[in-house]
């Protein structure tokens, strides 16, 4: 399937900060914060096109001005952003050398001037600190806007500058409308929603992940489902010298826990069972069982051998589904 939607923006963050722009009070300096694919680069790219446009102030962006279409195409003069290469790691001082400079010529368009800083935290220490003082005395028709994915990358100096907006996950009712505009029937947009965390671009990207679904299907039906000590051998040929891949494996079986927990806790009936001995799980094995996953996480950070936080994780869910046996 070919995904056509883009992650969108979230209501309450979107509606108050769209509105600042079109009043004419938008602040100088705005930091968008939160997980990876909530919406923070759509977002961000929308307000700085609304500060660009030159239509109807009630309608902005009203994407019909000439400034509006500059914008759509990447040429409009007065929006910065630093210049990288998809390979690069980091943003370095030199690109935000080159965009003070710009600013404090005077070959740029009549209007406000807008310096979009995605991904702010690649910016190395001391291009954060080469803003500091722009950040601050900014004139009124200058605007940054910063996205990142991890706020604890951005020197304290740089936060107490900016206006902080942290975007929530999504609820399950709008990511369930996103994902049938998209085209997913129901039964992958629930199993979508149960492991993307209420990120919407990360639902879509998993969505075409082959390999994300084959690593799935390998912990459901060739971890999860292990009922009896006699599992354990096969369980353990199959994920042993997989050990480059344990970290995917946990995450995929923490999130398979974590919904079948909340599903047996809210009383409804999951989708599917690892095994028929999952039909009688109970809270406490489960909550156990992810207790274990968090173990095994734990022995790996800590340069265990991945076969033994493999039997230890195995021999937790032997125990448990074991004590289901109807």
């Amino acid at each position: 399937m070919t995904v056509q939607a883009q992650p969108g923006m979230q209501p309450s963050v979107e509606s108050a900060l769209k509105n600042d722009v079109r009043s004419g009070r938008f602040t100088h300096a705005l930091l968008l914060s939160g997980q990876k694919g909530l919406g923070k680069k759509t977002l961000a790219r929308q307000l700085a096109k609304g500060l660009l446009c030159t239509g109807n102030p009630a309608e902005r962006p009203c994407g019909l001005c000439a400034s509006c279409r500059r914008f759509e195409s990447g040429t409009h003069a007065n929006l910065l952003a630093p210049v990288r290469k998809p390979s690069d790691k980091s943003i370095k001082i030199d690109a935000i050398r080159d965009i003070l400079k710009a600013l404090s010529m005077h070959g740029l368009e009549r209007g406000a001037r807008v310096v979009l800083l995605e991904n702010a935290e690649m910016l190395l220490p001391p291009a954060q600190n080469c803003l500091l003082k722009t950040l601050e005395e900014a004139d009124g028709d200058t605007y940054f806007i910063l996205t990142t994915d991890s706020e604890r990358s951005i020197l304290p100096t740089i936060l107490s500058r900016c206006r902080i907006e942290r975007m929530q996950p999504w609820p399950d009712e709008r990511m369930a409308d996103e994902l049938r505009k998209a085209g997913f029937p129901g039964e992958k947009i629930r199993e979508l929603i149960a492991v993307s965390d209420g990120s919407i671009g990360q639902a879509l990207s998993i969505a075409q992940n082959a390999a994300y679904w084959d690593a799935r299907d390998a912990v459901v039906k060739g971890l999860l489902s292990v009922s009896s000590p006699a599992d354990v051998p096969a369980a353990l040929s199959r994920f042993k010298e997989k050990k480059d891949d344990a970290g995917i494996y946990l995450d995929i079986a923490e999130q398979e826990l974590s919904a079948f927990l909340q599903a047996v806790a809210a009383g409804a009936p999951p989708a599917s069972y690892p095994s028929p001995a999952w039909r009688h799980a109970a809270l406490p094995g489960l909550r156990r069982m992810l207790a274990a996953v968090f173990t095994a996480r734990r022995m790996r950070a800590s340069n265990v051998n991945w076969q033994a936080a493999l039997e230890q994780l195995l021999q937790t869910i032997v125990e448990e589904t074991s004590a289901w046996q109807p």
